[in-house]
Parts: structure tokens; sequence; C-alpha cells
């Protein structure tokens, strides 16, 4: 792609490019103005020539620079929304690839959320909570809209004084100390790293609720015993779709006869890959983005089934768009405590995850499995996923739904 190609292409923004020593060029004849400052002479040649790959990599390694508020709008205009259609034949060769003994992969730089708690107070807030947060009204602050997510919980979940939770993604602990109190129930919740434990453990002495929250450091192959509800917020999206088969009947096997699975899962919309393929790059493995589609057939193999599915894409957006404000907020200061590799990596990937959402390449769903007993919540129609949106091949492998047939 060349200057000429660009002009056609883009057509809600006016790109000023800067090149270093040399003329302002012009690019786009309406829209807000986005500066582009190049540091090196062959930058651009090489971005265009792929930009969906080298925009994200050429600014972690800082050679341009922008408004980063104008992040997602540069991003906008440069990287195609058309995603690549899923060749079957190369995805069999990479997963086959990956079992190799000899196979080495790249280090990824770690998340944000699972790095510091100092960060992410920043950007989460004091409450820390990381799963998609409910603006239930207008105006609802960030920290407002995780509370009434929170408090909404234990009505969906049907939470009772004395029952058992498995949280496999606990993060920071918020949500797992926020049910206990909230709920008095018992939670055993696992996470990923030692910060985490000390931070979660420190917090559940200072609540006094040491008693009943019991942190520890592992996966799901390491629980015992059995659960009434396991809840599973952000954990699907680490993990090829081949392996969903085992992780349900695992999570099956530990859940009580009546007991629930709440997911939160942030997946792809359709069988392609992401355009944005620095983005997919960065991702756990190269199919690590679920299909909702994939998680449901999957379900067919185990004894759950499927009580609830809600579109939460609104919620998920309006999150991201409130930690990318407060990153940009506290920049320098990210910068000077992490380096600005890192917090260019950072900022890339929230930009990135945000404009995903926008062009519905991804999607965040809630869902609410159960087993033979299990009875779902009742719901208002303000709060269920019309089955419109869903997509056909979901709805007809969830029981008791079906679409309405056309009025003759």
């Amino acid at each position: 792609m060349d200057l000429n190609t660009l002009d056609e292409k883009i057509k809600n923004v006016r790109l000023h490019i800067h090149q270093p020593g040399g003329p302002v060029q012009h690019v786009g004849h309406s829209g807000p103005q986005i500066d582009w400052h190049l540091h090196h002479r062959h930058s651009l040649r090489s971005i265009l020539k792929r930009p969906e790959l080298n925009l994200g990599s050429s600014y972690v390694r800082g050679e341009w620079d922008v408004d980063t508020r104008q992040l997602g709008a540069l991003m906008q205009a440069l990287v195609s929304r058309q995603a690549r259609p899923r060749f079957a034949p190369l995805r069999l060769w990479q997963r086959l690839r990956a079992q190799l003994p000899h196979n080495r992969r790249r280090q990824r730089q770690p998340h944000w959320q699972d790095t510091s708690v100092w960060l992410s107070r920043l950007c989460l807030g004091d409450d820390l909570f990381q799963t998609c947060a409910l603006y239930s009204e207008p105006g609802m602050s960030m920290e407002q809209a995780q509370r009434t997510r929170a408090n909404s919980l234990v009505e969906r979940l049907q939470l009772r004084a004395g029952q058992h939770l498995l949280d496999l993604n606990a993060g920071w602990g918020s949500l797992a100390l926020h049910l206990a109190q909230q709920a008095q129930v018992q939670v055993t919740a696992m996470v990923k790293t030692r910060e985490q434990l000390r931070v979660a453990q420190r917090a559940a002495q200072r609540r006094c609720l040491d008693g009943l929250v019991h942190f520890r450091l592992g996966n799901l192959h390491q629980c015992r015993g059995h659960f009434d509800r396991i809840l599973a917020s952000g954990y699907f999206e680490y993990f090829s779709e081949t392996s969903y088969p085992v992780l349900l009947r695992r999570l099956g096997e530990l859940l009580h006869d009546d007991g629930f699975v709440w997911l939160q899962v942030t997946g792809r919309s359709s069988n392609t890959d992401l355009s944005n393929r620095w983005y997919q790059a960065q991702l756990p493995s190269p199919d690590s983005l679920p299909l909702l589609a994939d998680i449901e057939h999957a379900l067919e193999a185990t004894r759950l089934h499927t009580l609830l599915v809600e579109d939460q894409s609104p919620q998920r957006l309006r999150d991201l768009e409130h930690q990318a404000l407060r990153f940009h907020r506290h920049r320098g200061t990210i910068s000077r405590r992490f380096g600005e590799y890192l917090a260019r990596h950072w900022e890339f990937q929230l930009a990135s995850q945000t404009m995903a959402l926008r062009w519905r390449q991804l999607s965040q769903y809630e869902l609410l499995l159960g087993n033979t007993r299990s009875v779902g919540p009742v719901m208002t129609a303000a709060g269920q996923e019309p089955l419109e949106d869903l997509p056909q091949d979901v709805a007809s492998r969830i029981p008791g739904l079906a679409r309405r047939r056309p009025v003759r």
C-alpha cells in the first residue's frame, strides 16, 4: 500500500505524516486531524507494506508517536477491518507443531493486570475488580459499574450462606472477597502470580475474611472436591479450542448436581482471525480466542448445559475505554516505572482490543452453565440476550431456546 492508495482508503480522518527532516505529507480530506510523527525514514514504507502487523511492532519499538488518545483512530485508518478466514489445514499444522518437544514459543509480555497491583489500581480503581462491569444506569463510573456487577452475581448465582465457590481466575481477589462478605460463602480462589497471592491474602486478613476465602497459586487441574458454584472469568482465553472438552468435563466433575458454572468470555465473533495481526500474536496461543459455537459444541460431550447467554460487548467496550483513559492520564509515571517499551506495549494492546470490539471481531459473552438438577435464574426480558442476536448454530444447541416463527 502506497500513499496514493492510502489517500483513497482514508475517509474519516485527516492524517498529517511528519517524516524526520522532511515535509509534512497530508492524507485524507475530512474528519479530525491526526499528527503522526515518524522517527525513522524507512518506517512509513515498512508500516504501509503490512500495517496489520507492522503498525503495532513499530510503535512498541518507538519508531513513531501520536497523541495516544488517537491510537485507535490511527489504527482504524490504517488497519483493514477485513478479517482473514481460518485455513483449517494450516491451523492443524500449527497445533501439531506446538506439541513438538523442540518447539519454543516466543516469550510474550505479561498482561498489565497480572503484573502490578500499583498499575491495576491506577487503571481499575481501588476495588481492583477485573471482571466485566455492569453499567446499568447512564453516567455510572467504572467503580460503580464494577460493584453493580459484583452485587448482581449474588442474585444471579443464587448464593446462600455456607456454599462453597471456586474462582479459577481470581486476579487480585476482589470478586472472591466481595461474594464471601455479601453472601457468607466459602471461596477457594486460584491466582496466577505470587504478587496476586500476597495482595489477596493481605486483603482477606484486613477484612477478616481469611477464614472464608482461601487463595492458592495453581490451576484447574490441581482442584479437588466438589463446589456449589464455579467462576471462570477470563479463563477460557488462555486455552485453544481443542482443550474445551477437557476443561468442561473437569468443571462438570467438580460441580455439585445443582450447581452453576459462571463464565465471562472474550472471544471471536466469527470463525476468522483478527485483522490486527499484531494483537493476534500477543495472545497466549494462536487459537486462544474462543468461538462461542466451539464452547457450545464442546458442551455436548459433558454433563453441563447452557442456562443463560448474554452479549456483554457494550459493557466490555466501556470498561476498556475507561481503562485506556486512566492509562493515558498516568502514562508518564507508568513509563518511568516499567520502561517505555512495556508502556507502549500495554498501551497498544488496550487500543487493539478496543478496536476489535468496536469492529465486532471480538465479543464479550456471559454464560451460565448447569447440570441435570440446576435451575437457571428467572430473567426479565431486558436482561436476556435476544435470540436474533445469537448465531444460528449457537442458538440451536441451547436447550429450550427456539427462534420465533414469522407470523403469516
